[in-house]
């Protein structure tokens, strides 16, 4: 199964540069107002219900409202320099945009700047302090009961000028946004042949890590093409077992449910290592509750990926479990239609 994920769009609206910039550029007979730098969804945002106190992975065609992206520049042209720093950018409902907590514009004079943003963080998180938009250190909590789903991405947009007038990024400047855990992913049902209600109290998956050091790396970053970003999961912290946080008891249907959003794990480039052991699931049948463990196979699943979505069907028969397992990509959050105010 593929899941598909659109975001946001870098979009500008009144603008000032850096503090000691003015706001307006006035040529020989033309004045242009600045434009400041913000970000608008796609599609209306969704919302989550009161219950649902942690972060899980995104998984809808729209970027969650209470959620903030991180953003830094860098100047390419005309000259290379630090544009600005890791700037939060958090939504705006009256304009229904993200702003940046302290103000960003584009340049009041031709130019070509890159961006470089993360999204959705539980830890710490630095932006490479030579070259603003070169990359990116995170450092992520274990956040195996409070999930954030880690995003990075890339972008750029030119002011030009002709005559004497300025002319800003307008439309359709790309942020895609790639995850950098892989995501772990359940669903139960039962079988028409089952008579007696069964009840799954709780899914834990043995063996994971959710804690280390995140390394995003934009290269070719002063190019005005094939711009390139990556990520790679450095310091570890030791595995450990976590039960699928936000689940609780529940009858079976003979649907498959969703066992609220599973878990998100950091891959471990470490190969002879698997990358989870097992997982568990408690049931009830009768008032007598079980343990099933079902281990890791040698594929999918025993060594995650990036940015791919391992899902597992489980269902319950008269007489056995069946567990199913897919792979699919997890589609990138796509960012376009990038707009001006004037």
């Amino acid at each position: 199964m593929k899941k598909y994920l659109f975001l946001v769009s870098v979009a500008a609206l009144t603008f000032s540069s850096c503090s000691d910039q003015s706001t307006e550029f006035v040529g020989d007979s033309v004045a242009k107002q600045a434009r400041e730098i913000s970000f608008s969804p796609v599609a209306r945002p969704t919302t989550r219900t009161a219950a649902d106190t942690y972060q899980y992975a995104i998984d809808g065609p729209t970027f969650p409202t209470d959620l903030n992206m991180y953003v830094a520049a860098y100047q390419v042209a005309p000259t290379a320099t630090n544009y600005f720093a890791g700037t939060q950018f958090t939504y705006s409902g009256s304009s229904n945009i993200w702003n940046g907590a302290t103000k960003r514009y584009w340049p009041l004079s031709p130019a070509y700047i890159n961006f470089l943003a993360y999204a959705n963080v539980t830890g710490t998180a630095n932006f490479n302090a030579t070259n603003y938009a070169s990359g990116a250190v995170i450092s992520q909590s274990d956040n195996s009961s409070a999930q954030t789903d880690l995003m990075y991405a890339i972008g750029n947009g030119a002011v030009t000028k002709s005559g004497n007038d300025l002319t800003f990024p307008a439309a359709n400047v790309p942020m895609e946004f790639k995850h950098a855990q892989g995501w772990i992913d359940f669903y139960v049902k039962a079988y028409s042949d089952v008579e007696t209600a069964i009840t799954v109290n709780s899914i834990t998956l043995k063996g994971a890590k959710y804690a280390g050091t995140y390394t995003i790396t934009h290269t070719n970053y002063n190019a005005d093409s094939d711009q390139e970003v990556s990520g790679a999961w450095s310091g570890l912290a030791a595995a450990k077992d976590a039960a699928v946080p936000g689940w609780n008891a529940t009858a079976l249907t003979t649907s498959l449910v969703e066992v609220s959003h599973g878990l998100m794990v950091c891959p471990d480039d470490d190969d002879a290592t698997n990358d989870w052991t097992s997982f568990v699931i408690n049931y009830t049948v009768d008032s007598k509750t079980y343990d099933f463990e079902y281990l890791a196979p040698a594929a999918p699943g025993a060594n995650v990926d990036q940015a791919k979505h391992y899902v597992y069907n489980i269902t319950f028969k008269l007489h056995e479990i069946l567990v199913a397992a897919t792979v699919a990509d997890w589609t990138d959050v796509t960012a376009t239609n990038v707009t001006v105010d004037e």
